[in-house]
């Protein structure tokens, strides 16, 4: 399934085999992750520790390097809204947010024990934009790709399809994600998403 959305003359597309965090196939992060791998702090995050809070202004960044975390936002009648993963492999912070000193409109927890390698996001940034200084544009701009995409999924995919996509970016992994989380990001019960997974399982 395809989604042709029209910008400038040309067609860009949501693809059901894009990667879940597709930033990282937008923007070149070698010179970020070498930067963590060789400076970053190692710092373990117990289960359900917060990285951040919500409100609070994001100082770090972080490259995770086992287990995963959650962004997550509070509903209003106090539950908990699961708006994002970040994998092995991946960043996770309030880029944006953070960068310009802003308070963050998320939280980030360890859903699992967590180790990541963690740089004050000033001093990272300072390192890189002297070596490339249009980073920060390139940066939110595929991140801003990245959140109006999976705000159009949520109106042209179906849960199931979405939950597909889901496992094609982590197959390894996706049954060690908590079925409550997953099921939150869907914006479904887990009785439904445990429904979707055993239909596609058999299917």
């Amino acid at each position: 399934m395809r989604i042709f959305v029209a910008q400038e003359n040309n067609l860009l597309y949501l693809g059901m085999s894009e990667i879940f965090n597709s930033y990282k196939s937008q923007v070149n992060l070698t010179l970020l992750i070498e930067l963590c791998e060789k400076e970053g702090k190692s710092v373990i995050y117990d289960k359900e520790e917060y990285l951040l809070h919500q409100g609070d202004v994001e100082r770090h960044i972080s490259l995770v390097k086992s287990g995963y975390c959650r962004y997550m936002c509070l509903r209003s009648d106090g539950g908990e809204a699961v708006v994002g993963f970040a994998m092995a492999g991946e960043f996770v912070t309030d880029f944006n947010n953070g960068v310009r000193h802003l308070p963050s409109m998320v939280s980030l927890v360890a859903s699992v024990r967590t180790e990541v390698l963690q740089l004050p996001i000033d001093y990272a940034m300072k390192r890189l934009v002297d070596r490339e200084p249009d980073l920060f544009c390139r940066v939110s701009d595929a991140l801003f790709r990245l959140c109006y995409s999976r705000l159009l999924e949520f109106y042209v995919l179906s849960p199931a399809e979405r939950y597909r996509k889901f496992v094609d970016s982590y197959p390894d992994i996706v049954s060690a994600i908590k079925v409550k989380e997953l099921a939150s990001y869907l914006q479904i019960s887990p009785q439904h998403l445990l429904r979707i997974k055993k239909s596609q399982e058999s299917g």
